[in-house]
């Protein structure tokens, strides 16, 4: 029997409104984090430091980052993004303003390895992650790859501006630039950002709330959604039970070797550049255009991930993200094309880790503790990430060159795309868009 409703469905569904502030509020986060890359430079110019202990300040951000994560899906789940992001971004602006008068190296490793790193928590992908996919089921992967976009585009914008405030002034005036940036996105989140859709009276993707609860699966089903494993898709997913079971496992290495790869080769990006004989800007250039290859990559794969699987969109990101890698490793010997390639491939394929990722873990564990239990596998992505990033520096100091933490890189995009293919989110719930599971 039809389903009476409280309301019909709306012309404009709002869940667009909040891909389109997120969109706005992973630029800044985002182009925060990557902006790391040029003030990597300037840092070591002045203080003298090594690669490998440089880059550990931004392997404890990272860290820091993602140990908060558990946090921020439970503050998420508990309070929601209208009340956490704004804070956040308040606290992140002081961390900002406070790193612009850094004097050593103590004061970076906990200005920006822990303070700006729990702010950008607050803000960034762990929030984001756990309340879009509430909003989206149809048009998961889309809606996250638009929203996620923002990355890119905030790191087309970001750091070759911060690089050019720090050939006119120095990288204190740039951090003190940054904070005033941050401050904008906490209006518009108290305005606009909203936890989930039942705040408004509707059901994922735009429907009208029944009168009377669905089950779950009735509810999918509705939104064109084929459940192929009814008893997993029924289940309240805890974290305490999400923990028992070898797709979480299987997630968590995917979460580790992703990151490591990702992070590994973002840090040390413009550094590689720079040695391979480019200049500065002309390697910030790059970045940027690394960035916005990746808001195309994230549009792109997140769209495919919803008329395929996830899994193949996810394969087709690491082949393309390989392409970057290897043209990277050989950049002394083209100096032309290859920079180009490596920021089309590169970016196009990494792009593949925002919708994705979070996409995949919500097919398997949906639900009321979704954000905790994202924030548990989050704890991965940060700690994968460090550890790449420091690798990378670390192999650079020893041999002079990253062409073997680029090779280790190259095997931890596949070792990640192997663990979703085991996760198989796929043998669980589908679109009608993908006929059936590989």
């Amino acid at each position: 029997m039809p389903v009476p409703t409280t309301n019909l469905k709306p012309p404009f569904y709002y869940g667009w409104i909040i891909v389109a502030t997120s969109f706005i509020t992973l630029g800044v986060a985002f182009g925060i984090w990557y902006s790391f890359s040029v003030f990597y430079i300037a840092i070591i110019k002045d203080f003298a430091w090594t690669r490998a202990t440089t880059a550990g300040i931004f392997s404890l951000f990272t860290i820091s980052h993602y140990l908060c994560a558990f946090l921020a899906g439970w503050l998420i789940d508990r309070f929601g993004p209208r009340l956490v992001i704004p804070a956040g971004a308040l606290w992140l602006t002081t961390a900002l303003i406070l790193l612009a008068k850094a004097q050593n190296l103590f004061d970076f490793y906990l200005l920006y390895g822990i303070l700006a790193a729990i702010g950008v928590s607050l803000i960034g992908f762990v929030p984001h992650a756990t309340f879009l996919p509430r909003w989206f089921v149809k048009r998961r992967g889309l809606a996250l790859g638009l929203a996620m976009a923002g990355v890119g585009v905030g790191m087309l914008i970001v750091p070759p501006t911060v690089q050019h405030i720090i050939s006119i002034h120095n990288w204190r005036y740039a951090y003190r630039t940054l904070a005033i940036l941050v401050l904008f996105i906490i209006p518009l989140n108290l305005f606009f950002q909203r936890r989930d859709p039942q705040q408004i009276g509707l059901l994922p993707d735009g429907a009208p709330q029944p009168q009377e609860p669905l089950r779950r699966s009735t509810a999918e089903a509705q939104n064109n959604i084929v459940i192929l494993d009814q008893s997993w898709a029924d289940t309240e997913w805890t974290s305490r039970k999400a923990l028992r079971t070898k797709r979480f496992w299987f997630l968590a290495g995917g979460f580790f070797m992703g990151p490591f790869a990702i992070q590994g080769v973002l840090l040390h990006a413009v550094a590689g550049l720079v040695d391979g004989g480019m200049s500065a800007a002309m390697a910030a250039s790059i970045f940027g255009l690394l960035g916005i290859c990746g808001s195309v990559g994230k549009i792109t794969l997140g769209f495919s991930g919803d008329r395929w699987n996830r899994e193949t969109a996810n394969t087709i990101g690491m082949a393309a993200a390989t392409i970057g890698v290897l043209a990277l490793a050989g950049i002394a010997l083209q100096k032309q094309l290859l920079p180009y390639i490596f920021a089309i491939g590169f970016g196009f394929g990494y792009g593949a880790a925002a919708p994705l990722f979070p996409s995949i873990a919500a097919d398997i564990f949906q639900g009321r503790h979704f954000g905790r239990i994202f924030g548990l596998l989050s704890l991965n992505l940060g700690f994968g990430g460090a550890a790449g990033a420091w690798f990378s520096g670390f192999i650079f100091d020893h041999s002079g060159s990253y062409l073997t933490a680029f090779f280790f890189d190259i095997i931890a995009l596949w070792l990640s795309c192997l663990c979703f293919w085991l996760a198989a989110p796929r043998r669980i719930r589908l679109s009608r868009n993908r006929k059936t599971a590989i």
